[in-house]
């Protein structure tokens, strides 16, 4: 009888664990969620990376919410969150308050027929881009164009042996890739 109590109360708790959703929003604000209603108190701690609590929320909710907490008064780092009721630990989670800045490049790849396709490229912030082009999987074309601001190229492709499957690859010294297939 003790055996099936255990899987039963297992059972419940993965249950719970599916009901509760911490997920952060923003770099410095986290939502907590429970999809259905939630049985008793609920309690929510955020620590820093010293294990210091800087949060703690008591929740008395009877139907399914959401709660978002906004850290920014908080220096940037790792926290993390636990959400727990009377049985104990329901959820947690662990994230990280840096704004991370993505490069600023703009690339795009028209088709202009008879094999020809035209690369813009756009980056304020770097001086190096690399460009590659492949023909399906296979690299056919490889260049690095120094002070990219404004790039505008013209490229023949003799022979294509995968027509619609030409794309282009930029690279930036400043962190960004992307791909870029053509638009007709």
């Amino acid at each position: 009888m003790l055996f099936v109590a255990g899987i039963a109360t297992g059972v419940f708790a993965k249950n719970d664990e599916k009901s509760v959703e911490i997920r952060q929003t923003e770099p410095a604000k986290v939502m907590v969620a429970f999809a259905s209603a939630p049985e008793g108190v609920l309690t929510v701690k955020i620590t820093d990376a010293d294990n210091r609590l800087v949060l703690r929320d008591r929740i008395t909710k009877t139907e399914a919410f959401a709660k978002r907490y906004d850290l920014n008064a908080l220096p940037v780092g790792d926290y993390s969150i636990e959400v727990s009721d009377a049985n104990g630990t329901l959820r947690t989670a662990t994230f990280n308050t840096e704004v991370v800045v993505k490069p600023l490049v703009f690339t795009r790849v028209t088709e202009m027929g008879d094999n020809q396709y035209r690369l813009l490229v756009s980056s304020l912030e770097s001086k190096d881009v690399t460009v590659q082009i492949y023909d399906g999987d296979k690299m056919i074309h490889t260049e690095v164009i120094d002070n990219p601001q404004g790039l505008h190229k013209i490229y023949t492709i003799n022979k294509p042996s995968y027509p619609d499957a030409i794309s282009f690859k930029v690279t930036a010294s400043n962190g960004f890739e992307a791909y870029a297939a053509s638009v007709k």
